[in-house]
């Protein structure tokens, strides 16, 4: 969730800068730097590691005039690699001082190049894995290269979802953007005297209402008055700029029609923002901060309990699976409005973890409170630090999405079952249930989700099609195992929430019971069907519904030709870990709703009679 902000133009662009950083830090930050080109043409940069209060230091350090450029890049950073502080802070230069970077995402073979780059004489003056870019486009442009061949060359070189914005010395008067995949987005817009960069359309908007949103796989240069737009292959682009509207609410949507696009779109820097300060690429280690149980409180715990409601009971649902799966602890999720009712046997063995969006859901406080009078060490997962649910927990792990405007939880949901997926890392490595082994592992695969994420984010054509074809059914059946039956869940609430189609999710394994005696032509069928230990008995179940008249769309692992035999629709999410494969299948869920939505004239950004928090029983 990390801000941009570059200026090229006429005035000097410092004060410009810090505006400009204004206007997005509603996306969060930790640290706050900026990089100018002063009038001697030398690449000036001046940055803060000092958490929330960053971004006024910066401002206060620079507010003396001895800083000038008409030309300039500035961000704020959510820390992924490397502790808050000043060397970690963008923007980085290159080596030899000619280049300055900002940049957005993870790149996941940075280890890699980074040995390559200190093999070949260069230092590194920070840990983030950003750096290696800087080094990789100066050493380009001290070749001769452009800044934007330079850009162009770094990135074919990283893995991972990147957005980058750069400035060179031997350039003085431009900056080039690019965005490859889904790292957040970059806005482009100018008038006569300046051309702006943004991640965000609202920091645009005290210089034009036309603006350009660059798509992945595309660059952009950006001088005063001018704007110039190109793809990978350095070939122009023409595109007419788009009028957005000026107020706030018009400007976070961005290029996005509704709300949950966007938030749907946002999921893999939200994935990112809920692994910051808390896995270690490098070392391969995952670590919770914020958890404040000893050693000997983590391995004298019995049992967990996860409570939430709708989404969030989802979300723990997920994180009880992990959590007995990895720590080996029992495990179950319940919903709140039940728990605080039935008088629960849990004492101070027993964890409890409270998911909740808001930190306000009454039911989920009751909950809260209950476990509370009964000594149990309490936890919640959620994105409103501050709130009550803050102030009964023992501790608190922010899941840092990023404020959720659609009524329908998406990325709240997916940093959620991320944040849950590290909790369960570090309850198995303290009990010694696995060892470093195995948490290098789970940060190897979980350092490509983003990338896994913003793939399935692509299925929008396949998912459209199908979307159009289930819009005309009023019954709906969601089925799915195992890990995959909150997913299953969650399909059906979003479809029954956006497009007020009846839906039901089901365990699988029970249909042969109840909903068998309503399968038929009538109600089509969506199967939650990854290639996992459980993949022959969902193959069991697909044909069962089709047996009885029912028409079955599937959510499978790319490359699975076995399914296509049975299944009447497949859509297929990238192969990946198999503790991954709720979020590749979740993708799909949320996409579907919404686009049958949109396929029923529903506006999906305010379903009828919901409201974003449920401040009464």
């Amino acid at each position: 969730m990390c801000g941009i902000f570059a200026y090229a133009g006429s005035e000097n662009a410092v004060p410009l800068l810090i505006e400009g950083l204004r206007s997005v830090e509603y996306r969060g930050y930790d640290s706050a730097g900026i990089s100018v080109i002063d009038a001697s043409g030398v690449i000036q940069t001046v940055k803060r590691g000092d958490h929330k209060a960053s971004l006024e230091n910066l401002a206060v350090t620079v507010g003396d005039g001895q800083l000038s450029g008409v030309v300039g890049i500035g961000h704020t950073r959510w820390a992924t690699h490397g502790q808050v502080n000043q060397q970690n802070s963008h923007p980085h230069s290159s080596s030899n001082g000619v280049v300055s970077i900002a940049h957005n995402g993870i790149i996941e073979n940075f280890l890699e190049l980074k040995d390559e780059l200190v093999d070949s004489g260069i230092e590194f003056l920070s840990e983030t894995d950003s750096e290696v870019l800087a080094h990789l486009v100066g050493k380009s442009v001290a070749s001769g290269s452009s800044l934007r061949e330079a850009v162009i060359g770094a990135a074919s070189r990283i893995k991972g979802n990147t957005a980058i914005v750069a400035v060179s010395a031997a350039e003085p008067n431009i900056v080039v953007g690019l965005r490859v995949g889904n790292a957040g987005g970059i806005v482009v817009g100018k008038n006569a005297d300046a051309a702006v960069m943004a991640s965000d359309t609202i920091a645009l908007l005290p210089y034009t209402t036309e603006v350009i949103y660059l798509e992945p796989g595309e660059v952009v240069e950006i001088e005063k008055g001018a704007i110039r737009l190109f793809d990978l292959e350095g070939l122009s682009i023409e595109r007419e700029p788009i009028i957005t509207a000026q107020n706030f609410e018009a400007a976070q949507k961005g290029n996005h029609p509704h709300f949950m696009s966007k938030e749907i779109a946002e999921q893999p820097d939200a994935i990112q923002s809920a692994m910051r300060g808390r896995v270690d690429f490098a070392a391969g280690t995952i670590s919770l901060p914020e958890v404040t149980l000893t050693s000997e409180q983590i391995r004298s715990i019995d049992r967990v309990i996860l409570t939430g409601m709708g989404t969030s009971l989802h979300a723990g649902m997920f994180g009880a699976s992990v959590i007995e799966s990895l720590a080996r602890i029992p495990a179950a999720a319940e919903n709140s409005s039940e728990l605080r009712y039935r008088n629960p046997v849990i004492g101070p063995k027993t964890l409890v973890i409270a998911v909740t969006q808001s930190g306000e859901t009454a039911d989920t406080l009751a909950a809260m409170e209950h476990a509370r009078r009964a000594g149990s060490p309490q936890a919640v997962v959620l994105e409103l630090e501050g709130s009550q649910a803050s102030r009964i927990a023992d501790f608190t792990l922010p899941i840092r999405a990023g404020q959720e405007i659609g009524v329908a939880s998406t990325k709240t949901l997916i940093a959620s079952m991320t944040t849950l997926l590290q909790l369960a890392a570090v309850l198995a490595e303290t009990r010694g249930v696995i060892g470093t082994t195995a948490v290098r592992s789970i940060v190897e695969s979980i350092a490509e989700l983003p990338s896994l994420v913003a793939t399935a984010l692509g299925l929008i054509g396949q998912i459209t099609a199908l979307a159009e074809r289930l819009s005309k059914f009023d019954d709906l059946l969601y089925l799915g195992r195992g890990a995959q039956l909150p997913i299953a869940f969650e399909g059906a609430l979003k479809m029954k929430e956006l497009a007020y189609i009846h839906a039901e999710g089901y365990p699988a394994g029970e249909m042969k019971h109840g909903v068998n005696a309503l399968l038929g032509p009538n109600m089509a069928t969506v199967v939650s069907a990854p290639q996992n230990d459980l993949y022959e008995k969902m193959l069991s179940n697909i044909s069962e519904v089709k047996a009885r008249g029912g028409e079955v769309a599937a959510i499978a692992t790319e490359g699975d030709v076995m399914i296509e035999r049975v299944a009447d629709h497949v859509i297929y999410v990238p192969k990946c870990h198999e503790l991954l494969q709720p979020f590749m299948t979740l993708i799909p869920m949320q996409l579907l709703a919404y686009r049958t939505a949109l396929a029923l004239g529903r506006d999906p950004d305010k379903p009828r009679n919901l409201a974003k928090t449920v401040t009464v029983e």
